[in-house]
C-alpha cells in the first residue's frame, strides 16, 4: 500500500468512517506494518499540533473579544457619566433661568443708577426764571432757557466770581452741569446750597444732589440722602425719595437672589 493509500486509510480510521471489521483489519495492520505505524503517528501528531494552534488562536480571539467588550463598557460608562453630569448642569441652568425669569417678571428690578436717574430726572424743570438782577444774570438765564447750557454755565461762573453767595446762580449752574453731564461740578454746586442752610433752593438742591450722586454712581451717598428726604414728611420730594429708595432696595434683593442662584451651578 503506497503512502497516498496510507493517508486515505488513516483518515478513514481517524474520522470514524470504517465499519467494525475494517477497523479491526486496520488495527492489525497498524501493529504489523512499520510504515503504516509511522504514518499514523505522524498524522496524529500533525492533528494534535493543528488542534493546539486552533485552541491558541481561539483563546487569543476570545481574549481580544473580551478586551474589546471591556473597552466598550468603559466607553459606555464614561459617556453615561459625562452625559449624566451634562444633564445635571443643563437641568440646573434651566431651573435657575426659570426661577430668575419668574422673579424678574413678578418682581421687576434691575434698576441701575443710570436707569434710576433717567426715570426721575426731568430736564427743563426750573424754579420760576427771574430776569431781575444785573445784565449778566439776565443774559445767563436767557441762554439757560434756550437749553444752551454750556454758554449759560460759563456766564454763571463769571457771576459767581464776583458774587459767590448768589444761590440762584449756584442752583442753575448745578442744573446746567447735570445737563452737561459734569456731575462732579453739579454735586459741588448743590452741596454748597445745602451747606448754606435754609433758602429758596434747599429742597430742590437736596433732590438734584441725590440724582447727581446716582449719575456719578455714588450709590451710598445717594441712598443716604434719599433716606434723609424720605424721613421728612413735609419735604417737597418726600414721595419721590421714598419711591426711588424702594426701587434701590428691590434691585439689591434681585441682585442677591441672582448671585445665590448662580452660585448653585458653579460646581458644573
Amino acid at each position: 500500500m503506497n503512502k497516498v493509500k496510507y493517508t486515505e486509510w488513516i483518515d478513514s480510521y481517524v474520522d470514524g468512517e470504517m465499519d467494525k471489521a475494517a477497523r479491526k483489519n486496520f488495527e492489525a495492520e497498524l501493529s504489523a506494518n512499520r510504515d503504516l505505524a509511522l504514518e499514523f503517528n505522524l498524522e496524529q501528531d500533525l492533528r494534535s499540533a493543528l488542534m493546539q494552534d486552533e485552541i491558541i488562536d481561539f483563546r487569543a480571539k476570545c481574549i481580544e473579544a473580551q478586551n474589546e467588550i471591556k473597552l466598550s463598557e468603559r466607553k459606555v460608562v464614561k459617556i453615561v457619566h459625562i452625559t449624566r453630569k451634562y444633564w445635571y448642569a443643563v437641568a440646573s441652568v434651566l431651573l435657575i433661568t426659570l426661577i430668575v425669569g419668574g422673579a424678574l417678571i413678578f418682581n421687576p428690578g434691575g434698576y441701575s443708577p443710570e436707569k434710576l436717574f433717567n426715570m426721575y430726572y426731568k430736564s427743563g424743570e426750573t424754579i420760576g426764571l427771574s430776569r431781575s438782577g444785573n445784565v449778566d444774570m439776565a443774559e445767563a438765564l436767557r441762554y439757560f432757557s434756550k437749553n444752551d447750557f454750556q454758554t449759560a454755565d460759563k456766564l454763571f461762573d463769571e457771576i459767581l466770581m464776583i458774587d459767590p453767595n448768589n444761590f440762584a446762580v449756584v442752583y442753575y449752574s448745578g442744573i446746567s452741569n447735570i445737563e452737561l453731564k459734569d456731575y462732579a461740578k453739579a454735586i459741588l454746586m448743590f452741596e454748597a446750597i445745602i451747606k448754606n442752610g435754609d433758602n429758596l433752593y434747599t429742597e430742590n438742591a437736596d433732590w438734584y444732589l441725590g440724582l447727581s450722586y446716582l449719575a456719578a454712581e455714588k450709590i451710598n451717598e445717594a441712598e443716604n440722602l434719599f433716606t434723609r428726604i424720605a424721613s421728612m414728611p413735609t419735604h417737597h420730594y418726600n414721595d419721590e425719595a421714598t419711591s426711588i429708595l424702594e426701587k434701590i432696595e428691590k434691585s439689591e434683593k434681585n441682585k442677591k437672589l441672582l448671585n445665590n442662584l448662580l452660585f448653585l451651578i458653579l460646581p458644573f
